[in-house]
């Protein structure tokens, strides 16, 4: 026969689980606007006595709250990731890639190729009255110009790539100390789960995490069937449990490269910012570096070639007009100092009026040199460079914007899954506080019925 206080024990479990449950809504209202929280949902539980103590029946002893419940979809986690890893790599690409439109600045009026025309354009002039001096001093300062704005741009370049590097060694930090995070939050989960206690808060951060790492690297995450919780790149392990390897950005090469300290073995990077920021610097950056190396290298030898043959106007020929020397272009130092040594006239007998050399120099723009593995003029070799860093840099933007909004779609998709609605937190605070209420109600109306029985039965 069960107590007369069964049902005081009965509408207190009531109580108690209705309370956990407001404080469950109300811990989902706080954290309505929190980055990376997901909603928590109390699963409540029905108590009863094992069949035969005491009793035939199985008696109801009241409720209890089960478990505290994550709502979380893994399925549009896994993919908002592997979106949000190609996001990145696209994203550092676009970035970069119009920071190398700026360094060539086409078209403006302070981009190689304006100078190179008002260099042409002097040549013209020159042509047109060999024997000018003034002519010759333009010549002089506009390849001055030119040398100096080709110089600069290739010195961009080249810091652009050690840029690209710190930014590598500054991500692989990243990822380490990501990775360092996690298994220390792994730990308290175990524990926390070990102890009989929710560890959705804990999760929360967890996931939060694996969202930041997934823009900088691709990753595998997973659970095994002993609830070790680990995270993958590339195959090789970043993360088990408690325990986390580490990346470093090898330098020793002249293009470093990223290695597992633990493994000794290179790493396999296959998106996010690291992968774009490899692909832009081997691939990219470095490619533009030795096309406007090919570019400065066959416009100097072959201008000179022709300019050697020609005579200045102190009877002196075989004179380069430009050196090229561990990639840097200049004007020789010798026609700084004195620009009527600029050659002019084919012969020495025609000095000063013989303007031959001039006139080639002046057509030098439509000659068809082997430039590379192309057969092409000065202007359209440059011309293409300038054209390929464009249309990389639109096709970065494009996969870019298509990406966010893959991406953002995604998000959607969990925020519609996983986000706070304070609309049904709304109506569940009302549900609990009836039910608290009824609750209260029971050990009301037991308290009275024990009361008649107590001191008024019998009087």
């Amino acid at each position: 026969m069960s107590s007369g206080f069964l049902g005081i024990e009965i509408a207190k479990s009531a109580l108690f689980a209705n309370q956990q449950a407001q404080q469950t809504v109300a811990h989902n209202v706080a954290n309505a606007n929190t980055d990376g929280y997901s909603r928590q949902r109390v699963i409540l539980e029905s108590t009863y006595t094992p069949y035969g103590m005491g009793s035939k029946w199985q008696i109801g002893t009241g409720v209890k709250v089960a478990d505290v419940d994550r709502i979380r979809d893994e399925f549009t986690d896994r993919q908002y990731r592997n979106e949000n890893a190609s996001l990145g790599e696209w994203d550092i690409q676009s970035n970069i890639l119009k920071q190398v439109e700026a360094v060539f600045n086409e078209p403006s009026d302070i981009g190689i190729s304006s100078v190179l025309n008002e260099f042409w354009k002097s040549l013209e002039t020159l042509s047109q009255d060999a024997s000018s001096q003034e002519a010759r001093e333009t010549v002089k300062e506009q390849g001055v110009t030119l040398a100096n704005t080709i110089n600069h741009a290739a010195a961009q370049l080249y810091e652009m790539v050690s840029d690209i590097n710190y930014r590598i060694s500054i991500q692989v930090d990243e990822v380490n100390s990501i990775g360092s995070q996690i298994a220390q939050l792994n730990l308290q989960i175990q524990q926390a789960q070990t102890d009989g206690t929710s560890a959705a808060d804990l999760k929360d951060k967890r996931d939060l995490l694996l969202d930041q790492l997934s823009q900088i690297v691709q990753f595998e995450s997973y659970e095994d069937e002993n609830g070790i919780f680990s995270v993958n790149i590339g195959g090789a392990i970043l993360v088990k449990g408690p325990e986390s390897a580490h990346l470093e950005f090898d330098t020793s090469t002249s293009n470093g490269k990223i290695k597992w300290k633990e493994y000794g073995s290179d790493a396999r990077i296959l998106k996010g910012e690291l992968k774009g920021l490899f692909e832009l610097r081997d691939n990219k950056v470095n490619s533009y570096i030795e096309q406007l190396k090919t570019f400065t290298s066959t416009f100097a030898e072959k201008f000179n070639e022709i300019h050697r043959t020609g005579y200045n106007l102190d009877g002196e020929t075989n004179v380069d007009f430009f050196k090229y020397d561990t990639g840097i272009l200049s004007v020789n130092q010798d026609i700084v100092d004195d620009p009527s040594k600029i050659a002019a006239a084919k012969t020495k007998e025609g000095i000063p009026s013989d303007n031959e050399i001039a006139l080639e120099l002046a057509n030098f723009r439509s000659k068809v040199f082997t430039i590379g593995d192309r057969n092409c003029t000065i202007d359209d070799y440059y011309g293409s460079l300038v054209a390929k860093i464009g249309v990389d840099s639109q096709e970065a933007t494009r996969m870019a914007d298509s990406q966010l909004f893959m991406v953002s779609q995604l998000n959607e998709r969990r925020q519609m899954t996983s986000g706070v609605s304070l609309d049904e937190e709304m109506t569940k605070m009302i549900q609990y506080l009836h039910g608290y209420n009824a609750a209260s109600r029971v050990v009301t109306t037991i308290d009275e019925m024990l009361d008649t029985v107590i001191n008024r039965m019998g009087v």
